[in-house]
């Protein structure tokens, strides 16, 4: 018995025989575009009894064959394996096989990946990740790579994608389950799966002594495009074709049912029962000494609330770790000024409820980790907290492990569709994570034309919500604002920058400001008497971002947008105008967009006024076309030109 269960395995993760065929066949005309494509995959997961290691295990296997179409197809003979941390266990890696091959007249040449070649790099104190890169790939090689990963977590099967960023002719995922267990299994992405298999196996595993009856569940996709990223959209985890598994019920070894489908009652309940959760929540003697020394008793609770705040988010720095649990413990991360997210947060939340205001942890999925499953509560799927203030009546979301934040900011990374958020032991509630602070930018151009046809002047730039986040990240990352402000000298184009200077880089309540003193031949732009210039000198918009003939997926800025344009500039005397842009104003259906331009010239100064309005945070995909022609005329109209001529 156990030498069938081992052949059943090998056949199920083995691919069909390499042959000359695959070289000579011309994969390219599948995605002309493509410099691989996935020729065979087969993921296999089945749980093991190993008794040795603390009873049950997950065995996955995965077997893999690609095709390198063009040279820069190379970067996909690179792979990479993550391994996951589980409390005190962790996902080990066994078996890894690999070898690349080539067609040498008219034979098929292998090279094996030596094992000295295999590196764990530690990617966070969460997981770790296995690399290697396989030999001697040239154009048209195929490469084969397999290996077994030996996991605790056998309520969540490992997720098999069917869909990556090249194409797939073919690919199988096959879920070994033995009869006592049941699985929510739930399928996403645009593509059906092409064909199913189900086998039962009559005594296939053992447990308690006893053999139990299993299904074998095999799932397949053919002929599956590869995934095409898109501007403006959350994390392609959401959108690949892919195919979960969630432990439901399971009998135990005396029958016993034990259900493993939990409600949110269950997640608060597990949630403020742990002492890296809720026991940092009702910790309240790390702040009860250092919070007279941070608010004033006449305050409102708004400047209350700002100031622990901005005491949190100046005093503990964010190691990069997320996590909705605490590393350290808020004690200790005030203590060392440095901890994970859940340090600083929940450390936020502890302190704001010891002044006596209302706040609350916030579980989220960060952007790049995928939406969470709001059908059933899957703990595992939110990987990071933030807080909600409520004050006098209105709602704050907060995140004072990024310095850069504003009260009531959010950074891109945590505004990803909702989070969850726990007022208590049995009660927790969806809520939208949406900034409720704009994001803008404005430009104040002042600047004067010599007869000469030389430019000087300056540019004041304000920036609000996410746009000076951005912004001050950006600032953060050079060890001064000169080093800084010396880097945007050089690297500008189009214009001569005399100086630059940055103001309130450190005042969050404000906005920053940018200001530029600026220089600019347009010599060229003087024939004769004609004098011709487009006024917008700094930071036009000259691409369209949306510029797909189809387009599959939300459009998701993070917040709403504002950019606003205040141009002054005078003529050189003598000079009268020609021809300028017409006046316009464009609003998309239900005011989801507005823009407008508007221009004087008198007494010798020209005078331009331009407004984009972005009102909504997120467009649907039937509304990408209408943001397409609405950019096609901003962009229009920004770059027409005005033409002067000197009597």
């Amino acid at each position: 018995m156990l030498f069938a269960s081992t052949w059943a395995v090998a056949q199920s993760t083995n691919l069909p025989k390499l042959t000359v065929a695959d070289f000579t066949t011309d994969h390219q005309q599948i995605d002309t575009a493509a410099n691989a494509i996935v020729l065979f995959e087969i993921g296999r997961s089945e749980l093991d009894v190993q008794e040795s290691e603390g009873g049950l295990h997950l065995n996955f296997y995965c077997t893999i064959r690609k095709k390198i179409l063009k040279k820069d197809g190379d970067t996909h003979a690179t792979v990479e394996v993550p391994l996951f941390k589980y409390g005190s266990k962790y996902d080990k890696i066994r078996e890894i096989k690999a070898s690349t091959y080539n067609l040498v007249n008219g034979q098929i040449v292998e090279d094996k990946l030596k094992k000295d070649a295999i590196f764990t790099e530690k990617v966070t104190d969460y997981y770790d990740q296995v690399k290697f890169t396989l030999p001697n790939i040239q154009e048209n090689s195929i490469i084969e790579y397999s290996y077994r990963i030996y996991s605790p977590q056998i309520f969540n099967l490992k997720t098999w994608y069917f869909q990556s960023e090249i194409p797939t002719v073919q690919s199988e995922y096959t879920a070994v389950i033995p009869a006592i267990f049941q699985y929510n299994v739930s399928l996403k992405g645009h593509y059906p799966i092409s064909d199913t298999k189900s086998t039962k196996l009559s005594e296939h595993f053992l447990w308690g002594g006893k053999r139990q009856d299993a299904s074998r569940m095999t799932y397949i996709m053919k002929d599956v495009p590869a995934f095409k990223e898109e501007d403006f959209m959350l994390a392609p985890v959401n959108y690949l074709s892919a195919i979960n598994f969630e432990l439901r019920t399971y009998h135990d070894p005396n029958g016993l049912l034990k259900n493993f489908t939990r409600t949110w009652k269950d997640i608060d309940m597990e949630l403020l029962n742990d002492k890296e959760f809720g026991g940092q929540i009702k910790n309240k003697s790390v702040y009860s000494k250092i919070l007279p020394t941070i608010i004033h008793k006449d305050s409102s609770k708004l400047q209350q609330a700002k100031a622990i705040y901005s005491y949190i988010q100046k005093n503990i720095t964010w190691n990069k770790n997320l996590g909705k649990y605490a590393e350290k413990g808020i004690k200790d991360a005030l203590q060392d000024k440095k901890g994970n997210m859940a340090d600083i947060n929940l450390g936020l939340v502890s302190a704001l409820n010891l002044a006596d205001i209302e706040a609350y942890p916030v579980i989220i999925s960060t952007r790049s980790n995928g939406i969470p499953n709001i059908i059933h509560p899957v703990i595992t799927d939110f990987n990071a907290v933030i807080v909600s203030a409520k004050i006098d009546g209105k709602d704050y979301l907060l995140d004072a492990s990024d310095k850069n934040l504003p009260f009531g900011l959010l950074s891109l990374r945590s505004i990803n569709d909702r989070g969850r958020i726990i007022y208590s032991k049995v009660n927790s509630d969806w809520i939208s994570l949406v900034n409720q602070i704009p994001t803008k930018s404005t430009y104040n151009i002042n600047a004067k034309i010599s007869p000469e046809g030389l430019i000087t002047g300056k540019i004041d730039k304000y920036y609000t919500g996410l746009e000076a986040w951005i912004k001050r990240t950006e600032v953060g990352e050079f060890p001064t604002l000169e080093e800084y402000e010396e880097k945007a000298i050089e690297k500008a184009s189009g214009i001569r920058i005399l100086s630059a200077k940055i103001k309130n880089q450190d005042n969050l309540e404000e906005s920053l400001v940018e200001t530029i003193d600026f220089e600019m031949d347009i010599k060229d732009n003087m024939q004769g008497n004609m004098l011709v210039m487009n006024p917008v000198l700094f930071e036009r918009q000259r691409k369209n971002p949306f510029n797909l003939t189809e387009r599959n997926f939300h459009v998701d800025l993070g917040s709403a947008q504002s950019e606003v344009y205040n141009i002054s500039i005078q003529i050189p005397q003598g000079y009268t105008l020609e021809r300028a842009p017409k006046n316009t104003a464009l609003t998309l259906p239900e005011n989801s967009a507005k823009y407008s331009y508007r221009s004087v010239f008198q007494d010798g100064v020209l005078m331009v006024q331009q407004m984009r309005n972005l009102n909504n945070a997120i467009y649907s995909p039937e509304e990408y076309f209408h943001l397409k022609e609405f950019f096609s005329l901003l962009i229009q109209q920004q770059n027409t030109d005005f033409q002067f001529k000197k009597l």
